[in-house]
């Protein structure tokens, strides 16, 4: 059987002060997660309300892609930045397509 691919939707508030620093981790993941073999589609958005405000919409070939994308250089970076930066715990969804 194949992996069915799965879509993440992440979503961040940063502290007032971290942005830059928020950004440029993003930035850099972003870049980089983009180029796994293993990514089907790697994206940030940022509310237009509300700036300190990023959604992440990721899909990945499956679960285990997901978990080795975690363990990147690129993704343990921003997750070193987002551990001063964020206002709030990250809120995950891991979903699939109906």
């Amino acid at each position: 059987m194949t992996a069915q691919p799965i879509t993440v939707i992440a979503t961040l508030r940063v502290l007032p002060g971290h942005e830059t620093a928020a950004l440029d981790a993003i930035r850099h993941c972003v870049a980089l997660s983009r180029q796994e073999s293993t990514n089907l589609s790697y994206q940030c958005h940022r509310d237009i309300n509300d700036p300190a405000v990023f959604v992440f919409v990721e899909r990945w070939a499956s679960p285990e892609a997901l978990i080795a994308h975690e363990e990147t250089p690129h993704f343990q970076a921003m997750k070193a930045t987002f551990a001063t930066a964020l206002a709030a715990p990250l809120q995950v969804h891991i979903t699939r397509e109906l």
